[in-house]
């Protein structure tokens, strides 16, 4: 498995329940990548300063442009 589809499932389980077998392939591949294995005390401060700085300014948002296009990315990815 590689860094990328690991990050994927990672970001994926903070929305949605992840399954068996994509936590045991997170915990296998974070096992031995030391990067992976700090991927998500990381990822947690981006969200949280982002949400922040969206408590700040509620005009943050995506367009239906975006929304499309980062639809679109993620369904490459699944």
């Amino acid at each position: 498995m590689t860094c990328e589809k690991v990050t994927y499932l990672i970001e994926k389980g903070y929305l949605t329940r992840l399954n068996i077998s994509e936590k045991l392939q997170v915990k296998l591949h974070s096992f031995y990548c030391t990067c992976c294995t700090n991927y998500p005390k990381d990822s947690a401060v981006i969200n949280e300063m982002l949400s922040k700085l969206n408590e700040n300014n509620e005009s943050l948002t995506f367009s239906e442009k975006e929304k499309k296009e980062l639809r679109e990315l993620l369904e490459k990815m699944d």
